[in-house]
């Protein structure tokens, strides 16, 4: 997903979950090699920018992976429990814009 379409989409997407207010914040993480990241994101949206290289990203709204062994149909937005996988050995960089519901 580019980001100019993730911040036209955000908004859509928090009133479709029922909310109204929301914060967005980028998120440029370095996950290291053969490293595992886990974040809480239950009251959050995490949309992945662009196309990070190498990594495997898990939650229960589905899965992107941009491996050598690339899925069918990757998922950009998750949500719940967030698992980033670099199943290389060198760092890999992912970009996200969190969008932070508020209540």
């Amino acid at each position: 997903m580019t980001e100019s379409y993730i911040l036209h989409y955000a908004p859509i997407r928090v009133k479709e979950l029922g909310f109204q207010a929301h914060r967005i914040r980028y998120r440029d993480l370095v996950i290291e090699g053969d490293g595992r990241l886990i974040i809480p994101a239950f009251n959050e949206l995490y949309f992945i920018v662009d196309d990070p290289p190498g990594l495997i990203v898990e939650s229960s709204y589905g899965m992107y992976d941009s491996t050598e062994d690339p899925l069918a149909d990757n998922v950009h937005e998750h949500r719940g429990e967030i698992v980033i996988t670099n199943p290389g050995t060198g760092k890999r960089k992912i970009k996200f814009i969190q969008v932070i519901i508020v209540n």
